[in-house]
């Protein structure tokens, strides 16, 4: 009898092990409200932001095909590859008929990428060509601590590649010329935010000079009225309807790479 109390108090032990073990529940996060950009971190520039889901709407229009970039703060003390395996079937990034879904996924604080490749576009983006990508047009440019220009770098390859896989012009120029003819010259990208904010701030230093020496702030005090009541309403891109995934799956095919 003492035996038998021994053999159940040792089995159920094992069993809440196993529990514990199996029943592990990750915290993976929602998908944001535009879908084609996650970015717990703050690294992606907003102008890239818009990029990318501008881009993404016209894919998604003419092939069912997604490129989503995701920026984490943490892989929940799972490996990357299994964290962007999870949070790709989670998001069903891709079409459901044809599984063309990618996945972007950063985590700046292990200085780690990893893009997952659903079925549907491993024929055009194999893991070989993907770890091009990432060592040749992303990498370089992370491990200066350029994430923007690095992920912009990346993502027009990657459509460099689907645009030929499916014989379509998604008109990128039109969406943002500069972003689109963004090429392998290091700091184009910093330098022209740069430049644009030195203009800008060159700019109202003379207005406001013009203004309180020949105005006494007249003009000044009258805008800072009418604004007022304005408030901030974001890029009217994310006005036009939630976007989310189209049903695909991973192909579990991909590459990763650390700086």
């Amino acid at each position: 009898m003492k035996k038998n109390k021994i053999s159940f108090i040792i089995l159920c032990i094992i069993v809440l092990l196993t529990s514990n073990v199996y029943g592990i529940s990750y915290k993976l996060p929602e998908p944001s409200y535009s879908f084609y950009v996650y970015d717990e971190t703050n690294i992606i520039d907003s102008n890239l932001e818009n990029y990318i889901i501008e881009t993404n709407k016209m894919l998604y229009k003419k092939t069912g095909a997604q490129v989503v970039v995701a920026a984490v703060d943490s892989l929940e003390n799972m490996d990357i590859n299994s964290y962007a395996t999870k949070l790709f079937e989670k998001w069903k990034i891709g079409s459901r008929e044809y599984d063309n879904g990618l996945l972007v996924l950063i985590v700046p604080n292990d200085r780690e990428i990893w893009i997952e490749v659903g079925y549907g576009l491993e024929g055009a983006l194999p893991d070989s060509k993907i770890g091009r990508i990432i060592n040749d047009s992303i990498i370089p440019y992370f491990a200066d601590g350029e994430f923007s220009q690095g992920i912009l770098a990346g993502f027009n390859e990657i459509l460099n590649n689907i645009e030929k896989e499916y014989d379509v012009n998604l008109n990128r120029d039109k969406i943002d010329e500069d972003l689109y003819d963004f090429g392998d010259t290091r700091g184009q990208f910093s330098v022209f935010n740069s430049f644009g904010k030195i203009m800008l701030v060159v700019g109202i230093i003379i207005f406001l000079f013009i203004d309180f020496r020949f105005f006494n702030g007249w003009i000044t005090y009258s805008l800072l009225r009418g604004s007022g009541g304005s408030g901030y309403r974001g890029n009217s891109s994310r006005g036009s309807g939630r976007s989310s995934g189209g049903g695909g799956r991973s192909g579990g095919g991909g590459a990763g790479g650390k700086w």
